[in-house]
């Protein structure tokens, strides 16, 4: 008997392109299966430190994905396998007394009283190495306008990760992001002091940076958060557990509702 979730959303996202389908989870076998896949990525192949619960179940989990949406990329060519994830958990979901896992990073205290409707944080986002194309990403940029447009979503924000914690490595592209990207100071995320953890981004003086090349090199993912009108928080944040290192994305969807519209076709264009 297949169970379903304890909270489905009582609003959901679902299309299909192709042999590949985003829809919402609602049993716990396709939970499972994403937090298989986020093993797979972070913790076989990333070189995140799992717990032997985890080793055991050859899942990634925590204590927040009970409280989130889980946004998957299924295959049909493949039986329906778990190719791409993503996790959502929103301000209205969030029990009294209960913190979002950004919070573990970062001081979000001015944004969430700054934006007094719905905000949501964005996690765990991982996709199969096989379906690491531009395709797979628009397929869930796509969903994920359509997620904030269902719930009235003002801000969305979250963990970005460049892969090491090792920090200076990565020093031209925080830097970069410091000097071009930092978020206005009415909502603007820090990072907190937590043993060390907290690392300066303002390594390399902007007239040294090469605006261009940083922004090719950036990762992905946070490459696609600036395109839409992303902000970063000041402050890289070390997380030895999962071997990266960390910088807070902040998203004001006002700013990008018609990028995402142009740029992963949720709207007609004129």
């Amino acid at each position: 008997m297949v169970k379903t979730l304890e909270k489905p959303a009582a609003k959901t996202v679902n299309f299909r392109v192709g042999s590949l389908e985003v829809l919402m989870a609602s049993t716990k076998e396709q939970l499972h299966a994403a937090q298989r896949l986020r093993y797979k990525v972070f913790c076989l192949e990333m070189g995140a430190k799992a717990s032997k619960e985890m080793k055991a179940a050859r899942r990634d989990f925590d204590e927040f994905d009970e409280l989130c949406d889980h946004m998957l990329v299924i295959d049909h060519e493949k039986n329906g396998k778990v190719v791409g994830a993503y996790r959502m958990l929103r301000r209205s979901k969030l029990p009294k007394g209960r913190k979002f896992y950004t919070q573990g990073e970062y001081d979000i205290s001015r944004a969430l009283k700054y934006f007094k409707g719905e905000v949501m944080e964005l996690g765990r986002s991982c996709v199969d190495r096989a379906y690491r194309t531009r395709s797979t990403m628009q397929l869930l940029w796509r969903a994920i306008g359509e997620y904030v447009a269902l719930h009235n979503v003002e801000l969305m924000f979250g963990c970005a990760s460049f892969p090491g914690y090792r920090y200076r490595i990565h020093a031209t592209h925080l830097a970069y992001l410091y000097h071009y990207h930092l978020a206005p100071i009415e909502f603007r995320p820090v990072a907190r002091k937590i043993r060390r953890r907290r690392k300066p981004m303002n390594l390399i003086d902007k007239y040294h940076l090469d605006k261009r090349e940083c922004l090719t090199t950036l990762p992905p993912l946070i490459k696609g958060y600036l395109r839409l009108g992303g902000y970063v928080g000041d402050g890289a944040f070390k997380d030895k557990a999962y071997n990266t290192t960390d910088v807070c994305i902040v998203l004001k969807t006002d700013q990008i509702a018609d990028n995402y519209a142009t740029r992963y076709g949720t709207k007609e264009k004129d």
